[in-house]
């Protein structure tokens, strides 16, 4: 693509670009990178196209996207045959020259035609009029990219939301469940995580937050950057937070509706001081349990069987029914990777005798007893 020809209309329908955009293509990405070094003065034109693309179609979750273009693709490789006109044939050559011409605006409408469907949807669409949600049904993740250009990995049985004007008057998300953020730095339009128990402030940073329904206490955990999390329930105080460092609170004010009726509370730590961080673990193998499930992996770490119980509920959309409550008091420690239900209960088995059944009808339902 020529300097003197390029517009945000060329690079909104250009592959690459898009491909650039999205991060997918290292190819694409060095070739676009190369051509801002090339054309310095093209930077801020490049910039705003992309943030453009950024805020059409990057409220949507990857795998939405994916469906939309997978639809688009089958519309347009229908096997109808289009009826072939032989040119020879038609009388008046003199005006063939016109009609090529024609036929390339054709072709440069029907690429702009689905781009102008989706700016369509996403301004007059009475879906996004007020807000976009995300949701996770149990046994499921999505990493989603936001319109300010962040990433979020959404663990199983979350929901998070955004309002309408996200990345651009505000950068508010509102979190049910756990998400993993990785912050891109805007230092004028903080990015700030709420949930009911505590506020998550973040300016360009990774961290992990964790707010299920259900469970009586709430985690921030930092990776890189810094937070600042203001606890609600402690007349707001807030507590900078630093790498590899998490902090957790324990809420009693606020009502906790569960997700499900027989879904597992999540019970407090008895090593847990409340509003104090304390420094991450790391496990045998290097991993840091907080945020092992975005590589699918299953930390525990001395955790009670009930509270891996929750875990494994989300984990695995399995309702976990205790027929004797002293197992619930079980504590294990272990590493799992992509691992299924049952070699999970098998391996947990060798460690502490329990006994289970797993009925896999309209959902599976896991008995422990001893």
């Amino acid at each position: 693509m020529h300097q003197d020809i390029i517009d945000i209309t060329d690079l909104l329908t250009d592959e690459s670009f898009i491909s650039y955009c999205k991060g997918t293509s290292a190819q694409d990405i060095a070739k676009w990178e190369n051509y801002i070094s090339q054309y310095p003065e093209k930077n801020e034109l490049i910039e705003s196209a992309r943030e453009q693309y950024l805020m059409l179609f990057n409220v949507l979750a990857a795998s939405d996207k994916e469906e939309e273009v997978m639809r688009l693709k089958n519309r347009l490789d229908q096997k109808d045959v289009t009826p072939v006109v032989n040119m020879d044939d038609w009388k008046g050559r003199k005006n063939r020259k016109g009609i090529q011409k024609w036929l390339k605006w054709a072709g440069i409408a029907a690429a702009i035609l689905p781009l102008t469907f989706f700016i369509a949807q996403y301004f007059f669409s009475p879906d996004n009029t007020g807000s976009k949600t995300y949701i996770t049904i149990f046994g499921e993740r999505k990493e989603i990219q936001l319109p300010d250009g962040s990433f979020v990995n959404l663990n199983a049985g979350s929901e998070i939301k955004i309002n309408n004007g996200f990345g651009v008057t505000n950068r508010n998300i509102y979190l049910k469940g756990e998400a993993f953020f990785d912050v891109k730095h805007n230092a004028k339009t903080p990015f700030i995580v709420h949930t009911p128990a505590m506020e998550v402030k973040a300016l360009g940073t990774a961290f992990d937050v964790r707010a299920y329904d259900g469970d009586m206490i709430t985690e921030t955990s930092l990776i890189r950057g810094l937070v600042e999390v203001t606890l609600k329930e402690n007349g707001n105080q807030i507590v900078l937070l630093h790498p590899n460092h998490k902090i957790a609170w324990e809420h009693h004010d606020v009502t906790v509706e569960k997700v499900k009726p027989d879904l597992p509370v999540k019970s407090v730590s008895s090593d847990i001081k409340e509003g104090a961080p304390v420094e991450l673990k790391l496990s045998d193998r290097g991993e840091i349990k907080e945020i092992a499930w975005k590589e699918n992996k299953l930390i525990f770490d001395n955790d009670t069987f009930s509270d891996i119980a929750s875990l494994l509920t989300r984990w695995y959309g399995a309702r976990i029914e205790f027929k004797d409550d002293d197992i619930r008091n079980y504590r294990f420690t272990g590493e799992f990777e992509k691992e299924d239900l049952r070699t999970v209960l098998a391996f947990m088995k060798e460690s502490r005798a329990f006994n289970f059944t797993i009925d896999t009808g309209e959902a599976v339902v896991v008995t422990l007893s001893k």
